[in-house]
């Protein structure tokens, strides 16, 4: 089972900052909130710029892809911060199964040059299908063999010190059983999508029972799919609740994830945002608000387009 730190790590000079680690892995620890890099959540500023201000910040996690293109904008990011390369958690994804020698080639000859490092903390396999077009109905037994064989190639690399924990993303049970099967080890993370609205408590169980750490995309209800229910920052319920906390609604629902053992990703060009979400470890939620959270429902016939 993940085992979240008692022991807080201050970061930066965000004041009032401090934000608990996971253990995801023997020895390797990920800080509980991500900066996430894909360029459709930042309208206002560049990915570096954005992620340059997350560390200047003290935020520490940051969470790119080969898919969102961003990959050099972190590496440069990370290195005109000035901040350290250990003190940095640092995750990619690689595209959907790929397998053994591709996803090997790809990190070793790619990735890592790209993101200007050598090795990298946390490395997921992005979706469980070898096309998008087949996510998520036709993501079954037909791709099996090429999701085992990728996860053999990221163990190898692993084995090499290029990576230090590996995982999925967008897996569903079923898909984190055959790795278990077949490798006899649980992914580190599935990060999959996460919020208010839209929150798989039976996948949450299973991969507790795994000690696999749930990661959230979307983790405030944007941007994401499109016709999922959504319970907007705005929604009058959220905002009376986050009152009484004298807190922001953001700040609500990120702690109802991380309280929840969810580690979400977030992002935003806005420095005040940022601050508000390094410090949302500050405060905590009553056990009574939690299960409200955990069961409210969109106010109306709410989506995200």
């Amino acid at each position: 089972m993940p085992r979240i730190l008692a022991g807080l790590i201050f970061l930066g000079t965000v004041a009032n900052a401090t934000v608990p680690t996971v253990e995801v892995a023997a020895g390797v620890y990920m800080p509980m909130i991500a900066f996430g890099s894909y360029r459709g959540s930042l309208t206002n500023c560049s990915v570096q710029e954005g992620i340059q201000q997350w560390l200047q910040l003290g935020g520490r996690h940051i969470d790119t892809a080969h898919d969102y293109g961003t990959e050099p904008d972190v590496g440069a990011a990370i290195k005109a911060s000035g901040v350290e390369r250990k003190e940095i958690f640092l995750t990619t994804k690689i595209p959907g199964p790929i397998g053994r020698g591709a996803v090997k080639d790809m990190v070793m000859n790619e990735t890592l040059q790209k993101l200007g490092v050598d090795y990298i903390d946390l490395v997921l396999i992005h979706f469980p299908c070898v096309n998008m077009s087949d996510f998520p109905n036709k993501c079954g037994e037909q791709h099996q063999q090429e999701r085992l064989d990728t996860w053999r190639g990221l163990s190898e690399l692993r084995a090499m010190g290029k990576v230090r924990a590996i995982g999925v993303s967008n897996y569903n049970a079923e898909q984190v059983a055959e790795v278990v099967a077949e490798f006899k080890e649980a992914p580190a993370v599935n990060q999959v999508q996460w919020h208010l609205a839209y929150h798989n408590e039976t996948l949450r169980l299973a991969m507790r029972k795994l000690g696999t750490t749930i990661e959230a995309w979307a983790s405030l209800a944007g941007p994401t799919s499109a016709g999922v229910p959504a319970i907007s920052l705005g929604d009058a319920r959220l905002k009376a609740l986050a009152q009484r906390y004298n807190r922001s609604s953001a700040q609500v629902e990120l702690r109802w994830e991380t309280q929840n053992g969810i580690v979400p990703v977030t992002a935003s060009c806005s420095k005040d945002h940022a601050v508000g979400d390094l410090e949302s470890f500050s405060f905590a939620l009553s056990d009574e608000d939690i299960k409200y959270l955990d069961a409210l429902a969109p106010a109306s016939e709410e989506f995200i387009v």
